[in-house]
């Protein structure tokens, strides 16, 4: 049941970044104004721009927003709950890093998103998910930047414990 928790923890925390029509903006319209721009026209999974794993390093060859998220690490001893980190990496082209129109660094509105449905709520996991640690930097010899939050779940490591 360890594993299965985390993948169903890391599968509703998919789906809560996915179906935000705010976020979907802010990844697909590289404006200047995406929360005014219209509802997203694609699907983003198939378009490549929510990638479930992580960042290895390649820029794509198009210009786009990319989010990445997987589990990171967690303990799994013997004890009713552990804590189990998810990664969430946002790559971006620095150029559209900045909301000029709007005064706002994109990947904080992204981030304020997750963090206005997740942090501090029950819904994921057994207690209230948290995001625990933030990051970012510019990805050598090139002009694109990633930024990261880490997410705290506390999962039930023994059987019968959901």
């Amino acid at each position: 049941m360890k594993f299965a928790n985390i993948e169903n923890n890391l599968v509703k925390l998919f789906s809560l970044i996915y179906s935000n029509e705010n976020i979907n903006k802010y990844i697909y319209y590289l404006n200047n104004d995406p929360i005014n721009s219209p509802t997203v026209p694609v699907d983003l999974l198939e378009e490549g721009n929510f990638i479930l794993g992580f960042f290895d390093g390649s820029i794509s060859e198009t210009e786009k927003i990319r989010l990445f998220l997987n589990p990171l690490s967690g303990i799994l001893n013997r004890y009713p709950l552990s804590e189990i980190t998810y990664l969430i990496e946002i790559v971006l082209p620095s150029r559209f890093a900045i909301l000029h129109d709007r005064g706002e660094i994109r990947p904080m509105r992204i981030f304020d998103e997750i963090s206005q449905m997740i942090d501090q709520q029950k819904g994921i996991g057994i207690t209230e998910a948290e995001i625990t640690r933030f990051r970012s930097g510019r990805i050598a010899d090139t002009s694109y930047c990633v930024y990261s939050i880490e997410i705290s779940i506390n999962s039930s490591t023994l059987k019968g414990l959901r």
